[in-house]
C-alpha cells in the first residue's frame, strides 16, 4: 500500500466511527487551525513555514474520548501528511482535580520509520494540566523517552487569556552517535504568549516559542529554535 493510501486508510478508520458516533450522541467535533509554524515541544515539523491542521474529536460517556489530527510534515528532503490519533479517558479525583490517562499513535507519510506511539497520565486542575508521556522508540530511533509538560491559561479579561507551556524530554538507550555522540540526553522548550477569543467557536494565539539543544535526535533538528508564532483555530 503507498504512503498516501496508508494515511488515508488510517483517516477513515478513525473517522468513521467517530461521524456514527456522532449521528447518535452529538458529542463529536471537529477544528481547524492554521498557524506560522507549525510546532511540537517547541520544535518545527513544518520547516519553519505556515502551515494547517484539521482535527476531530469524540466525547463519550465515562469520561472516554478519542480523536484524531491530520496535517501536513515537512521533512529536511521529502514532505507529506501527518496523522495522530488518540484515546484516552479522564476521572474526577476531586471537584476540582481530574486524572487522566490515554496513548497517542502518530504516523507519518513517505517517512514511516518515524512512527511511533506513547502512552501518558495527566492531572487537570483549574486553568492548567500537568502530563507525562512515556514512547519505547521515539521517533522511530531506537531511543525510549520521558516527556513532561506543564501548560496553564489566565484570564486577563473579556475574550482575553494569558497562556504559558513549559515542557521537558529525556531519552535514553539506542544507538545515536550516528548524529551526534556528544549531545545531550535532554531537551527542554517554553512557550508563553496571549490568547484572543474570536466570537463563539475562533481563537487567536500570539506566542513565543523556544527549545533548547539536546534531548532525543529527530529530523526537526535543523530548525530555528527561537521564534514567534500566529495561530487561529475554529471549532466546528
Amino acid at each position: 500500500m503507498s504512503a498516501p493510501a496508508h494515511l488515508a486508510c488510517l483517516t477513515l478508520l478513525i473517522a468513521t466511527p467517530l461521524a456514527g458516533v456522532a449521528i447518535a450522541h452529538a458529542d463529536v467535533g471537529g477544528t481547524l487551525s492554521v498557524q506560522s509554524d507549525a510546532r511540537e515541544r517547541g520544535m518545527s515539523y513544518s520547516a519553519n513555514r505556515p502551515s494547517a491542521q484539521v482535527g476531530l474529536a469524540w466525547d463519550g460517556a465515562g469520561g472516554w474520548y478519542a480523536g484524531g489530527q491530520l496535517g501536513h510534515a515537512r521533512f529536511m528532503q521529502q514532505q507529506g501528511g501527518t496523522l495522530q490519533l488518540y484515546a484516552g479517558r479522564v476521572t474526577s479525583l476531586t471537584t476540582e482535580l481530574n486524572l487522566e490517562g490515554g496513548v497517542i499513535a502518530r504516523l507519518y507519510e513517505n517517512v514511516a520509520r518515524y512512527d511511533y506511539q506513547e502512552a501518558y497520565v495527566g492531572l487537570i486542575g483549574s486553568g492548567w494540566t500537568l502530563r507525562l508521556y512515556a514512547s519505547p522508540d521515539f521517533y522511530g530511533i531506537g531511543q525510549r523517552s520521558l516527556y513532561a509538560e506543564l501548560d496553564g491559561r489566565w484570564p486577563l479579561g473579556p475574550g482575553l487569556a494569558a497562556v504559558g507551556h513549559l515542557g521537558l524530554i529525556r531519552g535514553w538507550g539506542g544507538n545515536v552517535s550516528f548524529y551526534d555522540p556528544g549531545r545531550r540526553a535532554s531537551r527542554a522548550d517554553v512557550r508563553a504568549g496571549l490568547s484572543w477569543q474570536l466570537g463563539s467557536s475562533s481563537e487567536l494565539q500570539l506566542a513565543w516559542v523556544a527549545a533548547s539543544a539536546g534531548g532525543p535526535y529527530t529530523w526537526t533538528d535543523p530548525t530555528r529554535r527561537r521564534t514567534a508564532v500566529l495561530n487561529v483555530t475554529t471549532a466546528f
